[in-house]
């Protein structure tokens, strides 16, 4: 069932001329005469309540829809939400109410609002769900699907969010403020069966999608966590977080979010299963805290379940960093060598567990999964996994398409990509990408790129006004030279790229060069 409820955007107001037309055009609203002079909108009558953004950020503002919210971020939260009326294109208007803009960057990108609703809600909290690593937001942006499934999955709605509702009606809202959310199914373990517009944003040739599907419900159906392999570019890890949001989504009595993580090669049980850290008030008294594995299950004293994304697995030592957690993944208890008021800390399975959510104890939902990715072209990696780690797991390859040799085709698969991402490129250029994606892609023995990739390349070349063979040599070396760092036969997928004649042969050789160390054949 696709979500059909109101998207979320991002909108900072932290320097002072920010903050000076937020109290202004959303606070306190315009008068109706001062909106009418320049747009028919609204009545003279009314009071406009109304935010903006430049030209560079057109493409976001052009997918909000009526009902929509927007979150205001200042000072490390989100302190007022807004629920979108309409949106309209008016570089008069928008020059005449916030005449403090930056200099040749006009807000000509209108969105009239509702009444502002004071909030408090915290943006760890919020970028946490979809998957960042920071608390504050780069600037006005949607909210990813990832996040938007974390927060119906743990309040139940955006709406529930934003008017502060508890998200269960047989609860307070000062328990659900408390708790996080309402406690979530712990013993069922859904039947999954995956609809067709699950990725719907994602785009797959031929028949990818379909086998792709029955590979996930037929492995969350046996209980299997899952490892997505494939070559870089592929969408392994935007799959995971689409898959996040749909269970969350459509199972948000089972479900209260999900989290992602990248592993690196520092990791130890440490980062996964938690330790000790010095107390924050004397900074001398130890206490156990939580890694990322048992943040998923427990938030203070209430239970979670949080589906957990780790990106990259391969770069960890999974020997090191899992450690105990093997046991856990079987299904069975594990004792930690920690305590916590006195107590061991232990991991149950909900079907060990007695209903007593002590605070020594963290209880796996039988429902919980790991996600995680990994490049296939890492083959050592892969059987450096054991054999104890990769049985819990089903691995699903994720592949990229077969690229046609013919100029013609390959544009043609480059265009019905380009359609998906909102890229308008003409012809040509389609072509010349798709030449060098087939180059790339048919080197014997070299490294497969994916879709991602080629978004990269086109993105960075369509509409520049420099020399088109120019711009797509800087596009290879910026997007597809760091994919073949290792590669024992880099030089001859560089050369083949070279000779296609689609760009500078010369400048793709000192390219390759400075990059990769190679020499450009011919």
């Amino acid at each position: 069932m696709a979500y059909d409820g109101p998207t979320v955007f991002l909108a900072p107001y932290g320097n002072a001329a920010a903050q000076e037309n937020f109290q202004r055009t959303v606070l306190d609203g315009l008068s109706g005469s001062e909106v009418a002079a320049y747009s028919d909108s609204h009545s003279s009558g009314d009071t406009v309540r109304m935010w903006g953004t430049k030209e560079t950020v057109s493409g976001t503002w052009r997918q909000i829809d009526p009902g929509d919210y927007l979150l205001f971020y200042k000072d490390g939260g989100y302190d007022h939400a807004a629920e979108v009326i309409s949106t309209e294109r008016n570089e008069s208007l928008g020059r005449a109410v916030w005449p403090n803009h930056e200099e040749g960057k006009p807000w000509v990108c209108i969105i009239y609002l509702k009444g502002p609703i004071e909030t408090n809600i915290d943006s760890e909290e919020i970028h946490g769900l979809a998957g960042h690593d920071i608390s504050y937001t780069m600037g006005f942006s949607s909210l990813n699907d990832l996040g938007l499934g974390g927060i119906r999955g743990r309040y139940g709605s955006v709406e529930n969010l934003v008017h502060g509702r508890p998200a269960a009606s047989d609860r307070s809202t000062e328990q659900a403020t408390l708790d996080g959310g309402p406690e979530p199914d712990i013993y069922t373990e859904p039947s999954i069966d995956l609809p067709a517009e699950t990725f719907d944003s994602l785009y797959f040739h031929d028949e990818q999608r379909e086998e792709l599907i029955e590979s996930i419900t037929a492995a969350l159906n046996a209980g299997k966590h899952l490892i997505f392999t494939g070559p870089p570019g592929t969408g392994k890890t935007e799959i995971a977080r689409q898959l996040c949001s749909y269970l969350n989504t459509e199972y948000p009595d089972i479900y209260t979010g999900q989290q992602l993580t990248t592993a690196t090669a520092d990791w130890s049980t440490f980062e996964t299963v938690g330790g000790y850290m010095p107390g924050e008030s004397d900074g001398e008294n130890l206490s156990f805290e939580p890694g990322q594995v048992l943040r998923r299950f427990k938030k203070g004293s209430a239970q979670r379940n949080e589906l957990l994304v780790i990106d990259e697995i391969n770069r960890a030592d999974i020997d090191k960093s899992f450690g105990q957690l093997f046991t856990l993944l079987s299904g069975q208890a594990v004792q930690l060598p920690y305590r916590r008021d006195g107590e061991e800390i232990e991991v149950v399975p909900a079907s060990d567990f007695d209903g007593q959510l002590a605070p020594n104890r963290y209880v796996v939902p039988a429902s919980w999964r790991i996600f995680a990715t990994m490049n296939s072209y890492d083959k050592t990696s892969l059987y450096e996994l054991s054999y104890a780690f990769m049985r819990r797991f089903a691995f699903i390859h994720v592949d990229a398409p077969e690229i046609p040799p013919e100029r013609e085709e390959s544009g043609e698969l480059v265009r019905s990509y380009a359609d998906v991402w909102g890229i308008d490129a003409n012809d040509d250029t389609l072509r010349d990408v798709g030449e060098i994606w087939f180059a790339v892609n048919a080197t014997e023995n070299g490294r497969n790129i994916g879709p991602a990739i080629i978004k990269d390349i086109l993105s960075h070349v369509n509409g520049r006004e420099i020399d088109r063979r120019a711009a797509l040599s800087g596009a290879v070396a910026s997007y597809v030279f760091p994919q073949l760092e290792g590669v024992p036969n880099r030089g001859q997928i560089v050369s083949r790229v070279a000779h296609t004649d689609v760009v500078d042969r010369g400048r793709l050789g000192r390219l390759a060069g400075d990059v990769l160390g190679v020499t450009v054949d011919g």
